[in-house]
């Protein structure tokens, strides 16, 4: 029936603009430091002709660039770092970290990255990162970098800024999976190129589908105009 057909055009179009805001999204944030991008798949349900769609964020590492600067920090392999917010404490992949006014390891944002022992305090001259973790400023050891893993990945919620909530419990990380790599920073996990082909080929299955709806809206008038002539 062109009613309920317009009902499913209605949702299919609702799928294509949510997986068009989504990957716009991702596309802006190419450059951005360990970027985790959002997926949208096409689940089908019972009792529903159209796609429904779900949301998740895809973990697989980005590469690296060397950068060989000491305060730039990555991790390779699963896991995150941790860093202290006015709202509690949030999980990131790490980035482009610096030093505030008390010498504290922070982020862009200014939040304090923690250590397993608190805020890690680096002050002299030579700052140096080990593979597990182990952070020492002039041979002198200050501390080891917290990294943890979320018991259940699906759990956590993007917070803006490459923040993460995890809103289950974490793990501390296996530093023979995880190694942490100084002088590096991780890229976003997206090919710009193939995101850019992707918004193309979902405004043509938009279009598709407005096109569907027009077509199947002008028979439904036909009709209706037609059962007014006989009554």
């Amino acid at each position: 029936m062109p009613l309920q057909g317009i009902l499913n055009t209605a949702r299919s179009l609702a799928y294509y603009t949510r997986r068009q805001e989504v990957t716009a999204n991702n596309l802006a944030n190419a450059n951005s430091d360990a970027f985790k991008a959002d997926r949208i798949m096409a689940h089908v349900v019972a009792g529903v002709d159209a796609p429904v769609p779900v949301q998740d964020i895809d973990l697989r590492q980005g590469t690296f660039r060397e950068t060989s600067r000491p305060l730039d920090i990555g991790l390779n392999g699963p896991g995150f770092l941790v860093v202290q917010t006015p709202q509690g404490e949030r999980l990131t992949r790490g980035g482009s970290f610096q030093l505030d006014t008390a010498g504290r390891l922070t982020d862009q944002q200014g939040h304090p990255v923690l250590g397993t022992e608190g805020p890690l305090v680096l002050q002299g001259g030579q700052v140096d990162v080990q593979a597990d973790g182990t952070v020492t400023v002039d041979d002198t050891n200050v501390g080891r970098l917290r990294v943890v893993v979320p018991a259940d990945a699906s759990r956590l919620l993007k917070q803006g800024s490459g923040l993460y909530l995890a809103t289950g419990p974490v793990d501390d990380a296996d530093p023979t999976k995880t190694r942490v790599r100084q002088g590096a920073v991780e890229e976003a996990n997206l090919d710009p190129l193939q995101s850019m082909v992707d918004l193309v080929t979902i405004q043509r299955a938009y279009a598709a589908n407005i096109e569907a709806m027009r077509t199947m809206d002008g028979v439904l008038g036909s009709i209706t105009s037609e059962v007014g002539k006989t009554s």
